[in-house]
């Protein structure tokens, strides 16, 4: 079956990637050193993701997928590796980001997304979904194994509710093809880190996340039940933003106040735990949503608001309970 010869193609290339930075990343300067920001302590090659785009990359020359996916996503990856070798500046990579989005609707075109909404409402609000899921699933790129298991399930969920409506197989066969090479990572990656993905594969797997749940449905309904596969990495950067705000902190400087590292290094626990942790809570809300979009709008709203709430309750607690403990910087 030609899904599975995909998937195996991508899952080498997943972990050639990994292990070709390895060996090469340390002669590229694509090294990540610790500070106080890291949640590891020792010098780690990163861009491991290259293997990622990679498999993507192969997967729709040899199946004709449109280059004005995959083309600009290829961009998006170039340009975090880029970023892995020397830091851009926030507002080019910005820029880069909202441009390369634009061409993937354009490209899609009828109109430009979901059939209720006006062409031009429908270009701005997708333009910002799409370069801000990316920036949110960079930023959970934070303790190993985090970001490769929140593809994996992600794109799994994803692969299920096309397969459950019906959507475009091409869109199967990307969804399963980037869970294979995600597969093919996280050895390299998880439980202990030989590479991280670094910004070219984190930004690169949050932009073509959703640009296919952009693309690949008519309504919003179907578009906000996609996301929602990503709930905890909006989740978790929005309830961080937040707590940030009300502790006075400066939004634009680096931190590490994000839930999954708070658990990490304040709280004391394995990396391990905490993403496997993510990942199992991430499926039990795929499939709620899942269940609960079958009764419309309304009551995929209502379960999204309870859910957050609980998450952000949750968070709070954590954040408090984690002020009061001496910082710890386990890996």
């Amino acid at each position: 079956m030609n899904w599975l010869f995909y998937s195996l193609l991508s899952m080498c290339w997943g972990a050639f990637g990994a292990w070709i930075v390895i060996k090469l990343g340390g002669s590229y300067g694509l090294m990540d050193l610790p500070g106080y920001r890291s949640s590891h302590r020792r010098p780690t090659p990163k861009g491991g993701g290259v293997g990622i785009v990679c498999a993507f990359v192969l997967v729709s020359l040899l199946n004709a997928i449109p280059i004005t996916l995959w083309g600009p996503a290829s961009i998006i990856s170039l340009i975090g590796l880029v970023d892995d070798r020397m830091e851009l500046s926030k507002s080019k990579r910005l820029l880069m980001q909202l441009g390369c989005a634009i061409v993937v609707l354009l490209g899609a075109s009828p109109l430009f997304g979901p059939a209720a909404l006006p062409p031009l409402l429908s270009i701005i609000m997708g333009t910002l979904f799409i370069a801000g899921t990316a920036n949110f699933f960079n930023f959970m790129d934070g303790i190993n194994g985090i970001a490769g298991i929140s593809a994996a399930v992600g794109f799994s969920l994803l692969a299920v509710y096309g397969v459950l409506k019906g959507v475009t197989a091409t869109f199967i066969l990307i969804d399963l093809c980037i869970v294979a090479a995600c597969i093919g990572f996280l050895p390299f990656n998880f439980p202990h880190a030989k590479v991280f993905m670094g910004d070219t594969g984190s930004v690169f797997l949050g932009f073509l996340f959703a640009a296919i749940a952009w693309q690949s449905n008519a309504t919003f309904l179907g578009v906000a039940t996609c996301a929602s596969f990503f709930f905890l990495i909006y989740a978790d950067a929005a309830t961080t933003f937040g707590i940030r705000i009300v502790e006075g902190d400066r939004i634009m400087v680096a931190h590490r106040r994000h839930l999954y590292q708070v658990l990490v290094n304040e709280l004391g626990l394995p990396h391990w735990k905490v993403s496997v942790g993510y990942g199992i809570i991430q499926v039990l809300i795929g499939a709620i949503v899942i269940a609960l979009q079958n009764l419309g709008m309304a009551a995929l709203v209502a379960g999204i608001m309870v859910i957050g709430l609980l998450f952000v309750a949750t968070s709070v607690i954590l954040h408090h309970r984690a002020d009061r403990v001496p910082s710890s910087d386990s890996l």
